[in-house]
């Protein structure tokens, strides 16, 4: 296992959902026309891997929170990393937003930011904020994400590999899903 270079005893406080399922077992059949339940969430093939800083964007689904001088850094549950300035903390204005497919929690120590890309941790240079640089990943740390059963019980569309690698899951109306998970 790849050893991380940057203040290894450095914990994110990070959830652990541990399930495993025969994928026979979840087959139901017959199915209902229509019922809310999980859809797994995809990303291409590397793209889910990729880390860059891009222009501001909204905050859906915020998260976690943590501050560093005059910088807020916001979790974007799922995708991402806000950074805001709050010099003026009457008028807060959003810089950039970090893409990290899967995160969900963020640590920083000097100008490393460390946090989930889906079950990796990652550990990311913020000291140019608009060019930020991967600096070191340890695959499998986490497991935040199963790319193969929905985070509840319920039913789910099942995973189709060619569409990518599940980096979530998201409720919605499904249309005659045929897997459950009990």
């Amino acid at each position: 296992m790849k050893k991380i270079k940057h203040a290894i005893w450095l914990v994110l406080p990070m959830m652990v959902i541990l399930t495993s399922c025969d994928p026979k077992v979840n087959r139901v059949e017959p199915s209902p026309s229509e019922v809310d339940g999980w859809a797994p969430v995809y990303a291409k093939d590397g793209t889910a891997e990729v880390i860059n800083s891009v222009q501001p964007r909204e905050i859906e689904n915020g998260g976690k929170i943590y501050v560093k001088g005059n910088t807020l850094y916001q979790v974007e549950v799922g995708k991402g990393i806000h950074v805001i300035d709050i010099t003026d903390r009457n008028n807060p204005t959003k810089v950039r937003f970090i893409n990290v497919i899967g995160a969900q929690e963020m640590s920083i120590k000097n100008n490393n930011l460390y946090t989930n890309n889906v079950n990796d941790l990652v550990v990311v240079d913020i000291t140019n904020i608009n060019e930020v640089k991967l600096l070191d990943r340890v695959s499998g740390v986490f497991h935040l994400v199963d790319p193969t059963l929905p985070p509840s019980p319920g039913y789910f569309e099942c995973v189709d590999a060619k569409q990518g690698v599940v980096v979530g899951w998201e409720q919605k109306l499904l249309h005659n899903p045929v897997c459950r998970k009990n």
